[in-house]
């Protein structure tokens, strides 16, 4: 490959990253989906061993979740583009949160506060590049 497709793949895949992120916070729950593939897996980072398989069945465990207001923060961001039409990424991620969902701005986060990493693959398709696997685990929990 180029240095330029190279590049352009890093970029494309730190997007989703990055959209997963947002996308969770927000509740647009259909464009996180949509970043991965129809087949494609995802492991929760607090449940890791157990992955939701298909974009469908991904799309209904998180309408499924219980209503929070969170944010995702997401850093040391490495993608290895492997080929053309395959990469791999890891990231961390830092993760706040509240139940308290409908209380004014800024509103108190709950006292614990998880840091783990994603561990992603990712494949181009004919609509660009797509998760074919997220796999989260948490590594520390403060308070």
């Amino acid at each position: 490959m180029k240095d330029e497709e190279r590049q352009s793949a890093e970029l494309a895949c730190e997007k989703i990253v990055k959209q997963f992120a947002v996308f969770n916070d927000l509740g647009e729950l259909e464009k996180l989906a949509a970043l991965f593939v129809e087949d494609g897996s995802f492991a929760r980072p607090l449940d890791p061993e157990n992955p939701t398989i298909g974009r469908a069945e991904i799309l209904a465990m998180l309408q499924a979740r219980p209503p929070r207001l969170s944010r995702h923060i997401m850093s040391n961001i490495v993608i290895d583009v492997l080929g053309p039409d395959e990469a791999t990424g890891i990231s961390y991620v830092t993760f706040l949160s509240t139940t308290d969902v409908d209380a004014a701005r800024p509103v108190a986060a709950e006292p614990k506060i998880f840091v783990g990493e994603y561990r992603d693959n990712f494949v181009r398709t004919a609509d660009g590049w797509r998760l074919k696997s997220r796999k989260g685990n948490m590594t520390l929990i403060f308070g």
